[in-house]
């Protein structure tokens, strides 16, 4: 009730907005049913909450009027005037006598009700524009979002997701990299490719993170990982970035290789048209992956999806899809923190007070796969090199 009450007063100020260029004949782009409201308004036959109530109603089939709301309250002038409308004794009568008669009418319930909008043309989309509005966390970047919103730029999606995101940060761009066009690629290209990079980072350390707790833990898998490594005895007393250096060349080669195939995997538009999906940077849903199921063939002998292996979310809706989703993306982002204070304290100890005399010590090159005592890989030397003039105390 608070949403939609919010969403009647912004339609109240844009309208009101309108109403100000009317009178100075500078209505450029009102729209036919606006210019009447306007003209109602303007005559003293409707009040500001009635023409806000109006609007809100005639919005429901014009998408474009919503999203220049969220655009104008995205702006300081913007959300002035919201509040000095809501602070208005008069504008407060006139919504408090506007509720009273639709309650006493049962207006408003049937307003709200799912019945109203099948009676109408273009039902589920306009019932669908609303519910965008009044919950923009619910909008996902897949192909039924983008139906509902077809005119909202990947910028105002984006923007309007962090806005109704939990925390004390919603938007928060300094660098303003949402507003970059990578590639050449586009801005929508570029955000696309922003937010699947950041749950896919999200998705590794929040793993990394677990990871390093268990390790720092003395918790060991119940077998072998290696045969030239029948026991952990040679990873006791290591902090947990050093195992990874400790590791022999030939697992740690492995592990680049898969991670690297996964990565090629979830690129390549072959395998993403196979399972019905479409490319991050090309209106794809971020964070997607596609299942091992090739030119159409489902093989037995091919491993199971590895986003979700057993179908646990093949019934959930879209909404609750994207509730999930969005819990990923926070945990993924305080794990990503979580992670880099512990190696940031093992590089160098003191550099989280919390976290001091926790952590074992490292002085490796935590950014670096490889080590002088992998020299003997092509190229490795050159790197670590060039890494030296850059990162001196790799020298010490």
């Amino acid at each position: 009730m608070h949403s939609v009450l919010c969403v009647l007063v912004s339609l109240a100020v844009i309208g009101s907005a309108r109403r100000v260029q009317t009178s100075l004949g500078a209505a450029d782009g009102a729209r036919a049913w606006e210019s009447e409201n306007m003209e109602l308004n303007l005559n003293g036959k409707i009040s500001d909450a009635e023409l806000g109530l109006l609007n809100l109603k005639n919005a429901m089939r014009d998408p474009s009027l919503l999203k220049e709301m969220a655009k104008s309250l995205r702006h300081p002038e913007g959300r002035a005037e919201l509040i000095k409308m809501m602070a208005n004794p008069k504008f407060q009568e006139q919504s408090k006598r506007l509720a009273d008669n639709m309650r006493a009418n049962g207006v408003f319930a049937a307003f709200l009700e799912p019945e109203f909008y099948a009676r109408k043309e273009d039902a589920s989309k306009s019932l669908q524009t609303l519910m965008l509005a009044l919950n923009p966390a619910a909008a996902t970047r897949g192909n039924a979002a983008r139906t509902a919103s077809a005119d909202m730029s990947a910028l105002d999606e984006l923007i309007e997701l962090a806005e109704s995101t939990p925390g004390p940060v919603q938007y928060w761009d300094p660098l303003k990299l949402s507003e970059q066009d990578f590639w050449g690629a586009g801005n929508d290209a570029t955000i696309g490719f922003l937010r699947h990079a950041e749950i896919k980072h999200g998705r590794v350390a929040m793993a990394g993170f677990v990871g390093y707790c268990l390790h720092e833990n003395g918790i060991r898998w119940p077998f072998p990982l290696s045969t030239s490594l029948p026991d952990y005895s040679s990873f006791e007393g290591l902090s947990a970035p050093d195992v990874w250096d400790a590791t022999p060349l030939a697992a740690r080669l492995q592990i680049i290789l898969v991670v690297g195939f996964f990565e090629f995997w979830s690129e390549w538009s072959t395998a993403l048209e196979a399972d019905g999906m479409v490319h991050h940077m090309s209106g794809g849903k971020p964070g997607q992956f596609p299942a091992f199921n090739t030119f159409g063939v489902t093989n037995p002998f091919l491993p199971l999806p590895l986003f979700d292996p057993f179908g646990f979310t093949t019934d959930l809706s879209e909404e609750e899809k994207a509730t999930k989703l969005l819990r990923e993306v926070q945990n993924g982002r305080l794990a990503m923190i979580g992670l880099f204070s512990l190696i940031s304290e093992a590089r160098v100890p003191g550099a989280v007070p919390a976290l001091a005399g926790l952590i074992k010590p490292y002085d490796g090159e935590v950014m670096g796969p490889f080590s002088a005592a992998d020299a003997g890989l092509p190229g490795v030397s050159a790197m670590l090199e060039g890494v030296t003039g850059i990162f001196p105390w790799l020298s010490k």
